[in-house]
């Protein structure tokens, strides 16, 4: 049972009266009232509550990733750090993902306890490349009680440096593991592999060869540029993309954003996600990197073509939505 006068009406009144074990139990109790009021009941509490409270609320939905306006996992890493929450989560997903949420947020946690490194395939702290433009304050969602801020929509790239037009040439598709796993990053974003350069395999899709009978490529689709880029440039949109951030859907937490991004990082350096860290380090380092713009871009776009000069293979991940 509830405490008396504890109600969804009352959130603000009992949270800015600090009633956070009355709150606790009304998002804990199935018949305090509907899923949705209790959800969002649970969402200030694991926002704003003392550590111990804010963890308990957070572990009450461990697989709404969804949920609106983030997951919990990712709301009450905001405010207190993983030394705070450490004691008292768990759920051992919900645990690994506030852990790597704090990791996002700048923390090194590879000598914290009870933590598997290879769980969710990720490291337990930032590599350089990551850090370079990844800034937590405006990269993760800032909450407050009924909303979130932040500057987490992918666009790729933003403008064009220095740009070159793309040859006008024709390279072979390389069948590669990595493919299916950069195609799912995104159901709004399609991916290619080739064998050749990122300036080759950026001109197949950016002209649509990939996708047009050969008797009818290089028809009137010529005149494309494109610019090189660090892969670090292009980092945090893709940890974006990952989240499922677009118009009118529902995105998760960039920790699984950035799983997500690691694995198919690791299939394209060929390598197992238990090899550690270095080999996909190793990838970026040698990575060449070009991007180009589409005519129709709005707010969310991507279009990036990836060579590694070692496996003389490029990966292409391209798309866009609308609102």
């Amino acid at each position: 049972m509830t405490s008396p006068g504890v109600s969804y009406g009352d959130l603000d009144l009992l949270a800015d009266a600090g009633r956070w074990h009355d709150l606790l139990r009304f998002a804990a109790t199935v018949e305090a009232g509907p899923v949705d009021q209790r959800r969002e009941t649970a969402h200030v509490v694991a926002l704003e509550a003392p550590a111990g409270i804010a963890a308990a609320a957070a572990e009450l939905f461990p697989d709404d990733d969804k949920g609106v306006p983030g997951p919990l996992w990712e709301v009450v890493a905001q405010n207190h750090t993983w030394r705070e929450l450490t004691p008292h989560l768990a759920d051992p997903r919900t645990r690994h993902l506030t852990a790597h949420t704090r990791v996002l947020h700048g923390e090194d946690l590879r000598a914290a306890a009870d933590l598997d490194p290879q769980l969710l395939d990720a490291p337990l702290c930032l590599q350089p490349w990551e850090a370079a433009n990844w800034y937590s304050t405006l990269d993760i969602p800032e909450y407050d009680r009924s909303g979130s801020s932040g500057c987490t929509i992918w666009a790729c790239p933003s403008q064009l440096a220095d740009p070159k037009p793309l040859p006008v040439t024709t390279v072979r598709p390389a069948p590669h593991t990595a493919v299916a796993l950069l195609d799912g990053l995104s159901p709004a974003t399609q991916a290619y592999a080739f064998h050749g350069t990122a300036w080759e395999a950026a001109s197949m899709v950016a002209t649509d060869q990939a996708r047009m009978p050969r008797g009818q490529r290089w028809q009137g689709l010529r005149g494309r540029e494109g610019s090189q880029v660090r892969f670090a440039d292009v980092y945090p949109s893709l940890v974006h993309l990952a989240t499922g951030e677009g118009p009118y859907a529902r995105r998760t937490g960039q920790a699984l954003g950035r799983t997500a991004l690691w694995k198919a990082l690791a299939a394209m350096a060929d390598v197992t996600p238990a090899a550690g860290p270095g080999s996909v380090s190793a990838l970026v380092k040698r990575l060449h990197c070009v991007v180009w713009q589409e005519p129709d871009d709005e707010i969310w776009y991507l279009h990036l073509a990836m060579e590694d000069p070692a496996q003389g293979i490029a990966w292409v991940i391209t798309g866009n939505a609308f609102d």
